[in-house]
């Protein structure tokens, strides 16, 4: 999304169109499927525009995501991390020995597994999961890639992925700076730490909550301590 907010002329670097993604999930970005389209509309883009996408081992985006809450306090400050406490809230009555409130009754202090309760509501109602948050929501209910002929696809995880952006770029008559951003890879030793916290349950709810990307991106169902 922060590769699209440049080439849309939004900015002109990456650090602050990043830092503008993470906060404002996709708002500023004009969607295939926006309100005032009509199919003609969309069949146009679909065969004449230059279609690509993205993707990266689940689990590891969904850490990924928990780490840029933690360390972006503003991101704290949204309805999203309101919604994450409350839910909480909703489904536990355990109180903080130190307070005397719920755990998350403070945004700093959801923890992931907290984290993924809330990813995780809908397990088992998957008509639902399209209308999770697109941060975490199933890269295939995003991007459509068996309802979409993409030109281009770029696997974040990849050891090509550097070459691959470039041409991607390259395709696109992209300003010459522009790169694509790493994704923010959190390394196995890390991943595999917070993946611990999680229980059994968690653990199921969230690899049948990916099942379909995993089967599509042809990534291996991490073990959940490594």
């Amino acid at each position: 999304s922060a590769v699209m907010l440049i080439l849309k002329g939004m900015f002109s670097n990456v650090s602050a169109a990043v830092d503008h993604a993470t906060h404002h999930d996709y708002n500023d970005l004009t969607m295939l499927t926006h309100k005032y389209r009509n199919l003609a509309d969309i069949e146009y883009r679909l065969k004449h525009y230059t279609k690509f996408m993205s993707y990266r081992e689940p689990l590891g985006r969904d850490v990924s995501d928990y780490r840029q809450i933690r360390l972006h306090s503003t991101f704290f400050r949204t309805s999203m991390c309101k919604k994450i406490a409350a839910y909480n809230r909703k489904i536990s009555t355990k109180k903080s020995q130190n307070t005397g409130k719920t755990i998350v009754d403070t945004w700093k202090n959801i923890s992931f597994p907290q984290f993924i309760n809330y990813v995780t509501r809908f397990h088992g109602n998957k008509g639902k999961y399209t209308i999770l948050n697109n941060h975490w929501r199933p890269t295939n209910l995003i991007c459509r890639p068996c309802h979409i002929d993409y030109d281009y696809h770029i696997d974040l995880e990849a050891n090509t992925v550097t070459d691959d952006s470039s041409f991607l770029l390259k395709a696109l008559a992209a300003p010459q700076w522009l790169k694509m951003p790493k994704a923010n890879t959190s390394g196995n030793e890390t991943k595999y730490s917070f993946l611990s916290q999680l229980s059994a349950s968690q653990y199921r709810s969230l690899l049948s909550l990916y099942d379909t990307d995993y089967e599509i991106f042809n990534y291996q169902r991490p073990n959940q301590n490594g």
